[in-house]
């Protein structure tokens, strides 16, 4: 289940943006809020009282809205969020990438000691909605194999409201030029 949960919250900054068939198309700036529906929680050892469980971690995630600021919306990249989804072992491979026309798809194969992961996403996205299916399949000693589906959709709800919760603007890496 740690599995899933770490897995989900990951696909989750990874949808943080859309794009269109000239390139990349940042999220508006402003209020957003999300809902993720569990459509699926199954496999060995997972009870089903877990699926209600897991569907109200995800309803608390869901019921803070955050407000994306106009830099954080201009440093939305992607791919670039996929490939950090490997971290510092770089043990997930992406393929099958697609974030053109309003279409965001693509599919990670993660593997640890012992254990692998797949994760798929498809859908749509615009510069003020999301509706994205992802799917998280892990296969693995102990009980932590099985599979989570859910629908994740995300809106612009307007101009960001005091007390929000604003995340922090990256800074940009350091350039192989600078690192010399």
């Amino acid at each position: 289940m740690r599995t899933f949960i770490a897995l989900a919250g990951t696909a989750l900054l990874v949808t943080g943006c859309g794009s269109n068939a000239s390139g990349p198309v940042k999220r508006q700036a402003g209020s957003w809020s999300q809902k993720i529906e569990i459509v699926e929680f199954a496999g060995p050892g997972i009870k089903p009282e877990q699926k209600a469980q897991m569907q109200q971690m995800m309803n608390m995630m869901a019921g803070a809205s955050v407000c994306i600021t106009p830099e954080l919306a201009a440093q939305e990249d992607p791919e670039k969020n996929l490939t950090a989804m490997g971290g510092a072992q770089d043990n997930c491979k992406v393929a099958d990438k697609n974030f053109s026309g309003g279409k965001i798809s693509f599919t990670a194969n993660c593997t640890q000691p012992g254990k692998s992961v797949k994760l798929t996403a498809d859908g749509t996205t615009t510069a003020t909605e999301q509706n994205i299916k992802m799917t998280v399949e892990s296969t693995g000693a102990g009980n932590d194999g099985g599979k989570l589906v859910m629908n994740v959709t995300a809106k612009r709800d307007g101009e960001c409201k005091p007390g929000e919760f604003t995340p922090p603007v990256p800074k940009p890496a350091a350039t192989a030029a600078a690192k010399s």
